[in-house]
């Protein structure tokens, strides 16, 4: 079926997700059945995908370390926990915890067939499959919300039971700061930012404490880039093409 969704496009919007896998076929198949993600072939032949919502895209990579632990964390929205989780066991893969948040909010973690760490999170009426959480880790999550409303001009609210939250810059993606997970400071599951311009989003990384760790043109002809923020979390830029 084709998509006639068009994704939203806006500066710091989350809006890509790399996703490292032992086997692209086992990965994308998982996916497509548990969350009904929509895969795709580019031009190149390689594998794609778009969540739930067609909102964020991504790819699956070889090669690449897995997030084992939690550290960026990325939670996928579900109708049932429950009946996700019964989707996942099948498919042979394993749940690492299970917590009612309130009476019709639940999360759980699971590991993929790739042994990522990923979140699911049950809201009523909140679009099955969607990638809808970015947890960060802190060391002071006063200076990471400082750098990531400063660089990225993300919303700041304090309404996540006391604790500093945020949505991305079109209000698709929401997430927040937390001092009890580890940096992640290389990229395993890799989120990347669009921005109007990476070359002045650089600029603002450099200038609010962050650090490049990959320059422009190393992904070419893609205009993308990676960064370290405060605490030494990597994460992508990436520059729609006009």
């Amino acid at each position: 079926m084709k998509n006639l969704k068009e994704p939203t496009l806006g500066n710091g919007k989350i809006c890509y997700v790399e996703i490292p896998a032992n086997s692209i076929e086992e990965s994308s198949s998982f996916y497509h059945k548990v969350f009904g993600w929509h895969v795709r072939k580019r031009g190149n032949g390689s594998t794609a995908f778009d969540d739930g919502i067609f909102e964020v895209s991504g790819t699956w990579v070889l090669g690449r370390k897995p997030s084992t632990e939690a550290g960026l964390l990325l939670s996928i929205m579900v109708d049932s926990v429950a009946e996700t989780i019964e989707k996942i066991t099948a498919a042979g893969c394993k749940i690492i915890k299970q917590m009612p948040i309130s009476d019709t909010e639940i999360i759980a973690w699971f590991n993929d067939p790739g042994g990522n760490v990923i979140g699911l999170y049950q809201h009523p009426g909140g679009g099955n499959g969607k990638i809808c959480y970015l947890e960060i880790p802190a060391g002071d999550i006063p200076q990471s919300v400082n750098f990531y409303e400063a660089v990225f001009g993300w919303p700041i609210r304090k309404d996540n039971h006391g604790s500093a939250a945020f949505d991305d810059g079109v209000g698709v993606v929401s997430g927040m700061w937390t001092t009890e997970y580890k940096p992640s400071p290389e990229p395993g599951l890799l989120i990347y930012i669009m921005m109007d311009s990476v070359e002045e989003t650089i600029d603002a990384v450099i200038a609010n404490g962050g650090k490049i760790v990959q320059p422009i043109g190393m992904d070419a002809p893609e205009i993308t880039a990676r960064f370290s923020d405060p605490f030494g979390n990597v994460l992508g830029l990436y520059q729609n093409p006009v």
